[in-house]
């Protein structure tokens, strides 16, 4: 309830300040105000309205696709210009203020002049545009590979393990982007495949062919799955099954040794929505001190509470990277950890932009990505 009622603060507050920096003191015409109220609007409000529409009893899957990504990519749209029209007013006021203070003629860059301020949200219009095509251009596009490379003295073989993480597969989600990820990633041969949390953002039985398509991931060492804030959100106990049921091992307090080696891969749930029941404990009770131990959270910020003598690898995702620039600044304030590696406590931490989206299927400056690890014996 806290975050709904925060959700509708926050795109109320957006709103008005878009609104009124648009049209608010503009002589355009009457028509033309209330149309771009009416899209502001309906692009702050449009998770509000998506989530109404789940609720509508047997929509067809392509009306609901439709308006999903429309919906969000305005939602999408409404941010980046909220972000330009603010950066631009800062600097506007700034320039203006410079020019005061240098008794020159300010008649040019004053933001009370009726013909600037048009001109100036014509072209923070334009320019939001265009970074939204470049956006839904980068959501669209397929992950791109990050090569990391890991090395240890505790390692007794090499190993190569693919990590997917937030692919947020709805009803909305193309069978053919996930069919496509799924190519890319049998493609590098992993022995093992990880996918570090928000893998389902749907109710299972809508996302039956999505998951036949993950299905195809292939693995000699195995598959594995943890538990993210959205499987929370959708039915964990509905999502471990599914999970289970395309031979994806999932693990909950819990872990395995891989093959022969000594490398001990272990996962958690999601800290966000499930912290007390996380018991560290139980998970690498099978463990000894000269083990390689490698530990699945979908949160990289349980890695401040972790030590070396536990843990060697943090996996993790969540964050997205950001997704749409400039939400990395809070984001990155929320999990202290944005993206890639990290030594925290002379533990290795590494953090995934993620494979999908959330929302609007658009990212700026945060490009999607599946990370190859290979471990390698020091």
């Amino acid at each position: 309830m806290f975050f709904f009622f925060a959700f509708v603060i926050v795109a109320i507050a957006c709103s008005i300040i878009s609104i009124r920096t648009l049209v608010g003191y503009s002589d355009i015409k009457k028509i033309y105000k209330i149309s771009i109220a009416t899209l502001v609007v309906v692009g702050w409000f449009a998770p509000l309205i998506i989530k109404l529409i789940e609720f509508v009893p047997a929509i067809p899957n392509v009306v609901y696709t439709t308006l999903y990504h429309s919906l969000y990519s305005l939602t999408g749209f409404c941010f980046i210009l909220f972000a330009l029209l603010i950066l631009r007013d800062i600097i506007w006021y700034i320039i203006y203020g410079l020019c005061k203070l240098a008794n020159k003629n300010t008649w040019h860059v004053d933001p009370n002049n009726l013909a600037n301020l048009n001109r100036a949200n014509c072209v923070v219009v334009v320019l939001a545009i265009m970074a939204t095509a470049y956006a839904l251009y980068l959501g669209y596009k397929v992950p791109e590979v990050k090569n990391i490379a890991v090395y240890s003295g505790k390692i007794d073989k090499n190993l190569r393990i693919l990590q997917i993480s937030d692919l947020h597969i709805n009803r909305a989600t193309a069978v053919d982007r996930i069919k496509t990820i799924v190519s890319e990633a049998n493609n590098l041969n992993p022995d093992v495949v990880v996918l570090t949390g928000d893998t389902i953002d749907d109710n299972v039985v809508l996302i039956e062919e999505q998951m036949a398509a993950l299905k195809e991931l292939s693995a000699p060492y195995g598959i594995f799955a943890i538990m993210g804030n959205h499987e929370f959100y959708n039915n964990i106990y509905n999502a471990k099954r599914t999970l289970e049921n395309n031979n994806f091992e999932f693990l909950f307090n819990g872990g395995r040794f891989i093959g022969n080696t000594n490398i001990y891969i272990s996962g958690i749930p999601d800290m966000n929505t499930m912290y007390e029941r996380i018991n560290l404990w139980r998970t690498f009770a099978i463990t000894k001190k000269n083990d390689y131990r490698i530990l699945l959270s979908h949160t990289p910020i349980i890695t401040d509470s972790l030590s070396v003598d536990l843990v060697d690898l943090v996996l993790s995702g969540h964050t997205h990277g950001g997704q749409i620039y400039p939400f990395h600044m809070l984001v990155k304030q929320a999990n202290r950890y944005l993206a890639g590696e990290y030594d925290v406590n002379k533990v290795k931490l590494i953090v995934s932009r993620g494979a999908g989206t959330w929302g609007p299927a658009m990212r700026l400056f945060a490009p999607s990505d599946i990370i190859l690890i290979d471990l390698i014996k020091k």
